[in-house]
């Protein structure tokens, strides 16, 4: 899912003479600046999430907790001076997502059973009332927690960077998500591919953050993270639905239904597999230099706080 900035493009500004050291350095100031002003939009557009009457309570708990994922992602690529204080933002606003972890549960377990054919899934109604019970218990404290966030960011600053701390975040993000498919996707553990799935969403976001430079091959990218991550996360979500199963009263379906699970979850794993390769086709440094090209040569959208 691309980082959404509420953006607009800046008509007035045309390409960088790339053969120009002095405009590429100063697109790459520009772009620091960009990074700064959409990690401080985040808590903003949670706050939104939050006390935004429609769509459904779980479709809130959804899209607050990719919110956070992306809001992790935007802050691994912060600069040296400032990573102590982005690790501890990324501490904090994990565990506001895992606060709404147990309504994110109840819906994907209710999802994947329909989705393989079991009739006994538990109540849709279920969900929306655990949903529910949560943003009337910790949503006051979630808001102040993000209020926190958001002034401490304030005090965050990024003058004197010359960009090229993206580049260099970039290229560990992408070595991390290429190291993490060393192993067979069809053969790791639950666990190693968590870690995996957590690395490949990080990289896809910040894809999309990166996609406004103007680079095809960033938004490919981009969207290829989004399908790796799809798969992957239908494999976690069809576990849950196996465990639903096992502490449920036994019924006589229960065979069928475990067996096209794992089926699914291995068709699953394989096509994993094969998005991975096309993913991460090239090495880092060769990544990282096809990056900074881009940004020397196009302007980040402006962003808007609204």
């Amino acid at each position: 899912m691309p980082i959404e900035c509420r953006c607009e493009a800046e008509p007035s500004m045309a390409k960088a003479d790339a053969s120009e050291p002095a405009a590429e350095a100063a697109m790459m100031r520009r772009w620091a600046r960009h990074w700064l002003r959409s990690c401080r939009q985040m808590p903003v557009r949670a706050l939104a999430v939050l006390d935004r009457g429609a769509p459904s309570l779980e479709k809130r708990v959804h899209e607050f907790r990719r919110l956070m994922k992306a809001w992790r992602a935007l802050l691994r690529l912060a600069p040296a001076r400032l990573a102590e204080g982005a690790g501890e933002v990324r501490a904090d606003i994990g565990r506001l997502r895992r606060a709404f972890g147990a309504a994110r549960d109840a819906t994907v377990i209710a999802a994947a059973l329909k989705r393989v054919g079991f009739e006994r899934i538990p109540p849709a109604e279920e969900a929306a009332v655990e949903a529910g019970k949560l943003l009337r218990e910790q949503g006051d404290a979630v808001r102040a927690e993000l209020r926190r966030l958001s002034a401490a960011m304030e005090q965050w600053s990024v003058a004197g960077e010359t960009g090229d701390f993206l580049v260099l975040a970039y290229r560990r993000s992408y070595r991390r998500a290429r190291r993490g498919a060393r192993r067979d996707p069809r053969r790791m553990g639950l666990k190693r591919l968590h870690r995996w799935r957590s690395a490949v969403v990080d990289l896809g976001y910040q894809c999309g953050f990166f996609q406004s430079s103007g680079s095809a091959r960033l938004r490919k990218q981009a969207e290829a993270a989004e399908r790796l991550r799809t798969h992957l996360g239908h494999v976690f979500d069809l576990d849950l639905a196996r465990n639903y199963l096992a502490g449920a009263p036994a019924g006589e379906d229960d065979a069928r239904v475990l067996h096209r699970i794992e089926r699914e979850i291995g068709k699953r794993r394989q096509k994993a597999a094969r998005l991975a390769d096309r993913l991460l086709d090239r090495r880092p440094r060769s990544a990282g230099a096809h990056l900074r090209t881009a940004m020397e040569c196009n302007p980040p959208p402006r962003t808007r706080l609204a």
